[in-house]
């Protein structure tokens, strides 16, 4: 040996010992058998489970962050949100868009809905964070390139670990999430991150996005990679409502979509609308409402048929027809103004047809074909 390092001139290195790795923890499961399941758990209702994230995306100014704040007051009150029931317990709303008194005004509205105070508020233990203007960052990339938590998303879980929240409301991942969004991988870390926050705390934890153009355009309210949608465990959309073709938006009416839930019913759409600074949900009308509006619509449409003639324009009964009559009537103001719709005239003109107060008229040269409605 000596003389080997004589001619090598450098000392062997010593060899590694090897080391035995740590035996995995396989869960027991013999007690199973004598032991029920534990029923699973929610913030809401199969809908938003608990000791995990939810991904709660949106379209610009919808009013997602007021949706999210409406869910945090009914947990603590033990109210109702959107028709649905919340596990009461405190909330914890951590915003880093909107100021001090902008929360204010929002709240405002939402303690005048429920008919409550801002006391009760804090009795129910509603914990309120507005970041606006500062640094909001929750994740950030380390030198090896992976997410980790800042010391305000330590602040934050050390904060859930004392309250107990039933939810923490974060708005928006833009604002907390440092790395890449199409990587999946760092994506996938932060949500990590989230999800140990939430199990720690025995919460569920939403975080408030907005989708990119293609989101919203496909209806996904995605962006980014599809790393996001594939981490969480639920995932919901909020969109304005759709609308026939040809109509104008409705300002005020939302639609909620639930796009993934891997505990319970995926794809349910609730409708919201817009009242008095909260969201509510839209509510169907009543048989005498219903008869009331049949009629205003039966009107409007023979009147509108009378109308057209009388400016020398035919309306069709076919649909693909550029000359559509539910489509052609449901552009005029009058019937804007008056809330009817095509699908509206498209319901009147099947009554109408049937009870014989309008017909299909033939016109113009015989071998034309060509077609009309008129009143009889």
């Amino acid at each position: 040996m000596e003389g080997h390092r004589a001619m090598t001139g450098r000392d062997e290195a010593p060899r590694e010992q090897t080391r035995e790795p740590a035996p995995l923890p396989f869960i027991n499961m013999t007690p199973w058998d004598r032991v029920p399941a534990p029923p699973r758990e929610w913030s809401v209702k199969d809908r938003i489970p608990l000791r995990q994230p939810t991904l709660f995306s949106g379209e610009g100014a919808i009013g997602k962050s007021l949706l999210a704040l409406q869910l945090c007051c009914a947990h603590v009150l033990g109210r109702d949100w959107i028709g649905m029931l919340p596990e009461p317990g405190p909330a914890i709303y951590f915003g880093a868009e909107d100021d001090t008194d902008e929360l204010h005004r929002r709240l405002a509205d939402i303690t005048a809905h429920y008919g409550v105070t801002f006391t009760d508020l804090i009795h129910g233990g509603l914990h309120l964070l507005s970041f606006a203007g500062e640094d909001a960052l929750m994740g950030a990339v380390n030198r090896g390139g992976m997410i980790e938590p800042t010391p305000l998303l330590q602040q934050l879980h050390q904060a859930v670990r004392d309250i107990r929240p039933k939810t923490v409301a974060i708005d928006t991942s833009a604002d907390v999430f440092g790395g890449n969004e199409i990587d999946r991988i760092q994506v996938r870390q932060f949500v990590g991150l989230l999800r140990r926050m939430g199990i720690d705390g025995d919460c569920s934890v939403m975080l408030l996005s907005h989708p990119s153009l293609t989101g919203i355009n496909t209806g996904t309210g995605l962006s980014g990679s599809t790393g996001w949608h594939n981490s969480v465990r639920a995932r919901m959309f909020f969109k304005t409502a759709a609308t026939d073709q040809g109509e104008e938006p409705d300002p005020e009416l939302r639609e909620l979509q639930f796009m993934k839930n891997n505990y319970g019913p995926i794809g349910e759409r609730v409708r919201l609308r817009w009242r008095n600074g909260v969201f509510v949900p839209e509510v169907g009308e009543g048989s005498l409402d219903r008869m009331a509006r049949e009629q205003q619509s039966d009107e409007t449409f023979c009147a509108k048929i009378l109308e057209f003639a009388g400016q020398g324009r035919n309306v069709s009964i076919k649909p693909n027809a550029p000359t559509y009559a539910p489509t052609e009537f449901a552009k005029e103001r009058s019937a804007r103004e008056a809330g009817l719709k095509k699908t509206d005239f498209e319901a009147a003109m099947r009554r109408l047809l049937a009870s014989g107060k309008i017909r299909v008229d033939s016109y113009g040269p015989p071998s034309r074909g060509w077609t009309r409605l008129v009143t009889t």
